[in-house]
């Protein structure tokens, strides 16, 4: 009899341990590569961001700009620069108006107020930060006379601290005196005096 050979080679049971037949892949992770691809995520994030970011400044800064041409042309700068100019010379000649004063009232009082027997013969008259001041030669006949002339300039509001002095005797017989005195600023203001004009 001849001797039987067993011809396949697949085994009848499965090969592998007698404790279970799942096989068991080992996976092998790389830090750097996660840390890698956690940062280019993050760079690429970050730059869309700044990209959409810079955007939206540059719209709001357009929008601005628009924004200060519409109101500039409302103020309109040519209508400014007139009134500012018109300001400029009211603010002028309102200054000149108050530094200004009328010579022509002191003249007046002056000849309102001296007496007959008294003859001036030099008159000046001066204005330095607003201090009117007027300084007078004269001639007068008496002293009686020139005590008259002195009360009455005493009892005037607008006649200030009226002094007679350097009392001389002249040729033709009649006394030489000088005489000065402050006047009130607001006597001879031009606005005190315009203001008190009567309104039609």
């Amino acid at each position: 009899m001849e001797p039987k050979f067993q011809t396949s080679f697949i085994p009848k049971k499965p090969i592998g341990s007698p404790q279970g037949s799942g096989i068991s892949v080992i996976h092998s992770t790389n830090v750097f590569s996660i840390v890698a691809t956690a940062v280019f995520i993050v760079t690429i994030l970050t730059s869309g961001g700044l990209f959409f970011y810079k955007n939206l400044l540059t719209n709001q800064i357009k929008e601005a700009n628009k924004n200060i041409i519409t109101a500039r042309e409302a103020f309109e700068p040519e209508k400014i620069k007139e009134l500012v100019d018109v300001n400029n010379r009211i603010v002028s000649a309102k200054r000149l108006l108050e530094n200004h004063t009328v010579v022509s009232k002191v003249l007046s009082l002056m000849e309102n107020l001296t007496i007959k027997k008294l003859r001036f013969t030099e008159f000046t008259y001066t204005n330095k930060a607003n201090n009117p001041t007027i300084n007078v030669s004269g001639e007068v006949q008496t002293y009686n006379a020139l005590a008259e002339q002195q009360d009455i300039f005493l009892k005037n509001e607008s006649i200030k601290e009226p002094t007679f002095s350097n009392f001389n005797l002249g040729d033709s017989g009649y006394i030489l005196v000088s005489f000065s005195a402050k006047v009130d600023p607001n006597f001879v203001s031009y606005k005190k005096t315009v203001e008190s004009l009567p309104l039609n």
